[in-house]
């Protein structure tokens, strides 16, 4: 497993006198997404970054989704193993609970609160949804600069339920009150960020049949990418995924 976008295990090595083993890593110089977002000791990111950060992370997970045999479920995906290196390019890590196949049924759930797809909690169910699940969860984080479990227990995907109901108008201003503060006046378009929402909404839908497939994430996110940087002079096209 070779990937860009997946933090590269160097080797490994054996201490002789109890014979542990350690697996060693490629070095990522700017540590994990969790601690830009919520920690505040380096600054803020711009929405130019977060919408790459979000690309580069989708793009790891298809590659384990889709061109390994087996397939691999990373099974905790969430900002804190999400690293960015000197170019602040994203990278996933810790690999510690993934499995190889999936739709396997477990009783041991394993994973991090806030992140976990509905029905690997309810039925241990394994497969490749609840890994988009939890991405899904990781784009709200970057929308809104919000932890995925906030004050009181809640749950951060439990609170965009109806977010892009309603009239146009009425969607925008909905999204304006839930992203990051840091975005807004810094030359953050909104149809990018509805885009964006719009994708995580349809992530965290909780019927994981109704969930898109990693590679429809990355050609869509791709695409707002493009709008972001190149918008035509007819302006915008619609939404990338129904609101």
């Amino acid at each position: 497993v070779n990937h860009g976008n997946l933090v590269k295990l160097e080797g490994f090595c054996i201490d002789p006198e109890d014979t542990t083993c350690y697996l060693v890593y490629e070095f990522i110089e700017n540590g994990c997404l969790y601690s830009w977002l919520h920690q505040n000791n380096n600054g803020k990111l711009n929405w130019k970054t977060r919408l790459r950060i979000a690309i580069d992370v989708a793009n790891g997970l298809q590659y384990i989704h889709e061109h390994t045999r087996p397939k691999v479920v990373h099974k905790d995906i969430k900002s804190g193993n999400i690293l960015l290196d000197s170019n602040m390019r994203a990278k996933i890590a810790n690999f510690g609970l993934a499995k190889s196949g999936c739709n396997a049924i477990t009783m041991h759930i394993v994973g991090t609160q806030g992140y976990i797809a509905p029905e690997y909690v309810a039925d241990g169910v394994v497969s490749t949804k609840m890994d988009v699940f939890s991405f899904g969860v990781v784009l709200l984080e970057l929308v809104s600069g919000r932890e995925a479990i906030g004050e009181g227990g809640k749950l951060l995907w439990g609170s965009v339920n109806g977010v892009l109901d309603g009239s146009e108008e009425r969607k925008v201003k909905k999204v304006k009150e839930f992203m990051d503060g840091g975005l807004e006046g810094g030359g953050c378009w909104m149809e990018s960020v509805m885009n964006v929402m719009g994708i995580a909404i349809a992530c965290v839908n909780k019927d994981p049949r109704r969930r898109p497939r990693m590679v429809d994430v990355v050609y869509a996110l791709s695409m707002t990418h493009d709008l972001f940087f190149h918008v035509s002079e007819d302006g915008l096209s619609p939404p990338l995924f129904p609101r």
